[in-house]
């Protein structure tokens, strides 16, 4: 991905960022993961909510909060290239067999690309929060309905089909 195009994805993040509904969402998300035995839930974000430039092959947002001390499960999107950032929280990413720490967005002493995951189509990815929840900031290149994930070890399918958790 081009580094311009991170830079809209990062201006959007932002953006997402400074408004009452994205806390209020966080807000949410962390009562639903504490009432819930799952290691991650989310919500969908409208595209025609946020008032900045996207790239053209992005057609959805998400928000997705992940539970502390427990892995994310290995899986992949057969049908999406995964854009994420992490907005709070810690933790490790494994993508591809490749571990390294996660770097939070509000980071002034890393790069761009140090900060956003762009993770490919087919390709495993896994995340585990350390110590705290984790939210993050997830852009997909097919729409809210249409995200699928394949588990890693049971290959059992996941349709998100845009709705919350």
């Amino acid at each position: 991905m081009k580094e311009s195009d991170l830079q809209k994805l990062n201006t959007a993040v932002e953006y997402l960022l400074r408004q009452e509904s994205f806390s209020t969402t966080v807000e949410r998300l962390k009562g639903e993961l504490a009432g819930s035995k799952e290691t991650f839930v989310w919500s969908t974000v409208e595209l025609d909510s946020i008032p900045c430039e996207l790239p053209a092959d992005i057609k959805s947002c998400w928000i997705f909060h992940l539970r502390k001390d427990i892995p994310s499960g290995s899986h992949y999107h057969p049908n999406s290239v995964q854009h994420m950032v992490v907005v709070t929280g810690r933790g490790k990413s494994i993508v591809d067999g490749t571990r390294r720490t996660m770097v939070p967005f509000a980071s002034s002493e890393h790069s761009l690309t140090d900060k956003w995951y762009v993770i490919g189509q087919d390709v495993p990815h896994e995340f585990v929060p350390e110590r705290e929840d984790m939210t993050v900031v997830s852009f997909h290149t097919c729409g809210a309905s249409e995200l699928e994930e394949i588990a890693c070890e049971s290959f059992g399918k996941r349709l998100y089909e845009g709705h919350d958790a």
